[in-house]
């Protein structure tokens, strides 16, 4: 009996030892899983951060946003390009609008005040440009009422033949061209010696009152003279002023 029970005892002893063991083995295996939890869970992290890094550093995160401003300056291009040629498209058809009607002066404009685009010094150039020389021995302004538009009217005198050539007088073109046959020596006007344009209006406008509708500059009889012909209350009044005399007339 008691070799039973000591045998028992040590039988206890050794399964408490066993149970010890396992316990402390099972710990351990408990603890190391944790340790390798935890140890992939980092690596995890690590590599997400890592990887937004990388994103954010790569070559084509850095080319994604010139990208973006390439097509921005792109379609800003392209929104200015738009824009020249609508500008394009409104000078042209301003231009057109002056060809055809002369909107740069109104109809009913007092030349005594206002003057159109083209100058008269212009309108001779162009005359003698078209014919190739020759004398200019005559100019005048006036409304054109068939092609409703301010013109010149300038002739020229080159050899035996008389060239009256039309210019538009807000854009400077060529309107027309008629030529006659000339026996006469004509004498080359001046605008300016011995009297100038405005000179002579004023002295014209102590006569007259009225809006100024047309003027010319001519040699007639060998005198040269400034006619401007008024307009007031529906009459016309027509006042000649000698350029070298200084005498004013007054045709009614």
């Amino acid at each position: 009996m008691r070799l039973f029970s000591e045998t028992s005892g040590v039988s206890r002893s050794l399964a408490s030892v066993a149970a010890m063991k396992t316990n402390r083995m099972a710990m351990s295996t408990v603890a190391g899983l944790a340790a390798l939890t935890l140890g992939l869970a980092g690596c995890g992290g690590s590599d997400s951060e890592s990887g937004s890094d990388e994103a954010q550093n790569s070559p084509a995160a850095s080319e994604s946003a010139p990208a973006g401003s390439a097509e921005d300056d792109d379609q800003s291009a392209a929104t200015d390009d738009d824009t020249d040629d609508q500008d394009d498209q409104d000078d042209e058809k301003k231009t057109a609008a002056q060809d055809s009607s002369g909107q740069g002066l109104s109809a009913d404009a007092d030349l005594a005040e206002d003057s159109p685009a083209i100058s008269a010094e212009d309108a001779i150039k162009k005359a003698k440009e078209k014919v190739g020389g020759g004398t200019v021995h005559s100019i005048e302004l006036d409304w054109d009422d068939k092609d409703e538009a301010w013109q010149y009217d300038v002739s020229v005198l080159d050899g035996k033949t008389d060239h009256d050539v039309d210019i538009d007088a807000e854009t400077g073109k060529v309107v027309s061209e008629d030529t006659d046959d000339a026996d006469d020596k004509e004498q080359a006007i001046d605008l300016n010696d011995p009297m100038t344009f405005d000179d002579a209006l004023k002295r014209a406008q102590k006569k007259s009152d009225g809006k100024l509708v047309s003027w010319k500059l001519e040699f007639d009889d060998d005198k040269q003279v400034y006619q401007f012909d008024f307009e007031k209350g529906g009459e016309d009044t027509e006042v000649t002023v000698d350029t070298e005399s200084k005498r004013v007339s007054v045709d009614d």
